[in-house]
């Protein structure tokens, strides 16, 4: 561990501390640091924009009620990723009838407005929750017609603009729309399915 990676985890421990004795500003600057990853989690779980934000929201406030439960056991930002996951998975079961909402551009993080600079997730556990979402999500996609998964898979693991899919597939936007729909009304069954036991790992 190097002597930056030293101070940006200590410094990530004092504002854990300071948080857990109700500091909001040191939470905010904890959500702040976390928030690009949060989001991409649950953008990979709900592959949907709003769902994927109103989850990270949702997440942030399930994380200040149970903030005193977190002990050090595993990082906080492996800590934060199964809050995020859950929270995502039970927006999934409460809007599993809702109706069509198009899905907008995904909004994208400016690293640089950190206002506290703390180091990107990189423990094993972190990876390995990684990997193992990553990889739920493209067998999720073999249940997909091959239009829709195309969509999904620019969407979701490349993290493409709804322009540059619909340019790369050379389709409407609207119609990539529609995909992006269609794929994810498929895929969410399993992913619920799939995802469940972490609901009760927080």
């Amino acid at each position: 561990m190097t002597k930056t990676t030293e101070t940006r985890k200590e410094l990530e421990t004092t504002l854990i501390e300071k948080a857990q004795s109700g500091d909001h500003a040191a939470f905010n600057a904890l959500m702040t640091a976390h928030e690009a990853r949060m989001r991409r989690t649950a953008m990979r779980i709900t592959a949907h924009v709003e769902d994927a934000e109103d989850a990270v929201q949702q997440a942030f406030t399930s994380a200040w009620l149970n903030l005193d439960k977190f002990r050090g056991d595993s990082a906080f930002s492996t800590w934060l990723t199964r809050i995020t996951m859950n929270e995502a998975l039970s927006l999934l079961r409460k809007r599993n009838r809702r109706t069509f909402v198009a899905i907008d551009e995904q909004v994208r993080d400016d690293e640089e407005a950190k206002s506290v600079a703390l180091p990107a997730a990189g423990n094993p556990e972190e990876r390995f929750l990684e990997r193992e979402l990553k990889a739920l999500v493209r067998e999720s996609m073999k249940l997909v017609r091959p239009a829709y998964r195309e969509a999904m898979r620019l969407r979701v693991l490349e993290d493409l603009s709804l322009e540059e899919i619909a340019e790369r597939m050379g389709i409407p936007v609207n119609t990539v729309k529609v995909h992006l729909f269609r794929g994810r009304r498929a895929m969410k069954g399993f992913l619920v399915e799939r995802l469940s036991p972490a609901h009760a790992a927080v």
